[in-house]
């Protein structure tokens, strides 16, 4: 049985709710260290024997990521990743800063040989099947090269977790012709082109609903703009919904519709949803949603723990160094 250690102390509602979700998540057969401030973890618990280990520093969404990580030596979310190092957990979790999470893991567990970025990749919902989302926010200012790594890291993630050979890696741009976009998808484009994935195209935001590939590549800053998009839009739909039934004369009408498009909302709600891969490192580190309630924090400790019991990391590091080897 695989283990998991959670930051603690990450999130916006920390650590009440990430404790609350790491109890659930033991309640469901999966085992859980907790790093961060042990004083505060304990009064959580209520009895639960749940193992802590104490790094009581936070580091906050306002907190610089990289200056924090080297004054910050207690930081919590360190401690978790401390212990995938030290192979006493097979895999993080951390619904705290991004950021921190980020340089946090390249600064203790180090890179995966040849990926020059590290990316974090979103599994969205589409009419003919989940789709993959990368660059989902890590890094919001690419080169050309770097859309081309995330293509080969998005791929080699399809395989694994869809079960498919050769994924189709699409490029997210404004438009399907070559000649759409910035320098940079123009650039990148050539790339993808040439390389040994299956690169169909650009990819337009409308392409996701019909999975039209099974990866969209794009920068940090249009990925995590497309993802909270998508996110409100759900919400959205739901709340519509919602205000509907309370007419009296299309209650009756509606209330199977709304049941029926549950699922879809679901598939975007962050509560529900697992979390997100950061790809790149030597090691299984997944990030939620910083305002993930305990039923969200439960689903992503549980995800993680599937993803660590498949052998995750170790099939991606050796596919990918595979792939550079071509």
């Amino acid at each position: 049985m695989s283990i998991i250690a959670v930051d603690a102390m990450g999130g916006d509602s920390a650590p009440k709710e990430i404790v609350k979700g790491a109890i659930l998540a033991k309640e469901n057969g999966v085992e859980v260290i907790l790093s961060g401030d042990k004083t505060i973890i304990d009064t959580y618990l209520e009895g639960v024997t749940i193992p802590v280990v104490d790094y009581p520093e936070v580091i906050s969404m306002e907190d610089n990521p990289a200056r924090a990580i080297r004054n910050k030596k207690n930081a919590s979310i360190l401690g978790a990743l401390q212990l995938v190092k030290e192979n006493k957990a097979d895999g993080v979790f951390s619904a705290g800063s991004t950021g921190g999470t980020l340089v946090g893991a390249i600064s203790v567990l180090g890179k995966i040989k040849g990926v020059k970025r590290p990316a974090i990749a979103a599994v969205l919902p589409g009419l003919e099947g989940d789709t993959i989302l990368l660059d989902s926010g890590s890094s919001l200012d690419v080169k050309p090269n770097i859309l081309l790594q995330y293509g080969a890291m998005g791929s080699k993630l399809a395989e694994i977790i869809f079960g498919i050979n050769n994924p189709k890696v699409g490029l997210l741009n404004n438009g399907e012709e070559d000649s759409k976009g910035r320098d940079l998808e123009k650039s990148a484009y050539k790339l993808l082109k040439t390389s040994n994935l299956n690169f169909i195209g650009n990819v337009e935001g409308r392409d996701f609903a019909n999975s039209k590939a099974d990866v969209f590549v794009t920068d940090g800053f249009t990925g995590n703009v497309v993802l909270k998009t998508m996110e409100g839009t759900a919400k959205l739909q739901q709340k519509l919904l919602s205000n509907a039934l309370k007419d009296k004369l299309f209650k009756p009408l509606l209330i199977p519709v709304k049941n029926a498009m549950k699922p879809a909302g679901d598939k975007l709600n962050p509560d529900k949803t697992n979390a997100s891969y950061l790809l790149g490192v030597n090691g299984l580190v997944t990030i939620g949603h910083g305002s993930s309630t305990a039923e969200g924090v439960k689903n992503a400790i549980l995800y993680t723990s599937r993803s660590a019991e498949r052998g995750f990391i170790n099939n991606f590091a050796n596919t990918i160094d595979e792939l550079w080897k071509k």
